[in-house]
């Protein structure tokens, strides 16, 4: 079966692409709408010949006589054909942010649930101007309850003491000073150079009001079962 070698271009599209000289112009015009993506109804064909500039129609003979690397130009008829290349005429989808915030299978919500991103407590601080922010949280908690803070990114929860509520020079709005049951913290309850409060080393640490619950938790006895045995 002879074949005939073209490059098919379009506004989109250049390719090279090989067809049966005997192929119908019917049958040429369902395989081009799979390459160029233009109904075959509203493709306009021409074809040009590397010995000539200019285009000729494509009839049903032309395939049989028209030489190897032709030029097998598709145009549109259609005067509402859109050009995927300029994406300003592409109908764009446009989420209102209430409604991708209410969803609960979006990066915004995981990020939420495990306090990553500008929901850190470090990354939200920073961004918060309110000196008075989390000021209501902050008078339901007073020095020396015991507490368990929410730990980011996890189910778990750390245990501690309440030893500092108020403003600090650190960052605006009130935080807590914690000082964990364990070496889990940041810092012994000094931050940069100013004391709030005092304990051993990597067991303080600051946090925001609602990361905080306070109420009867009792120290772990981790060394418990070890006495028994």
């Amino acid at each position: 079966m002879s074949v005939v070698t073209l490059f098919v271009e379009s506004q989109t599209v250049r390719t090279e692409r090989r067809f049966p000289r005997t192929t119908p112009i019917s049958e040429l015009h369902t395989r081009l709408e799979a390459i160029v993506g233009i109904q075959p109804t509203s493709q306009q064909l021409t074809i040009t010949d590397p010995a000539s500039s200019s285009p000729i129609p494509v009839t049903s003979t032309t395939l049989l006589t028209i030489p190897d690397y032709s030029v097998l130009h598709v145009t549109s008829t259609c005067s509402t054909s859109i050009n995927f290349e300029d994406v300003s005429q592409v109908e764009k989808y446009e989420m209102q942010d209430t409604t991708y915030d209410a969803m609960s299978n979006t990066v915004r919500a995981f990020k939420r649930r495990h306090n990553m991103g500008r929901f850190a407590d470090n990354a939200s601080a920073m961004s918060i101007d309110n000196e008075d922010e989390f000021v209501e949280e902050a008078q339901n908690i007073n020095v020396g309850q015991r507490c368990e803070v929410a730990w980011p990114g996890s189910e778990l929860a750390r245990r501690g003491c309440v030893r500092f509520v108020g403003k600090t020079q650190f960052r605006q709005g009130y935080w807590i000073g914690v000082e964990y049951d364990e070496p889990v913290g940041k810092n012994n309850g000094t931050v940069d150079g100013t004391v709030y409060f005092k304990c051993a080393p990597l067991h303080g640490s600051f946090v925001r009001p609602d990361k905080v619950t306070v109420g009867d938790f009792p120290e772990d006895d981790f060394g418990s079962d070890l006495e028994e045995m």
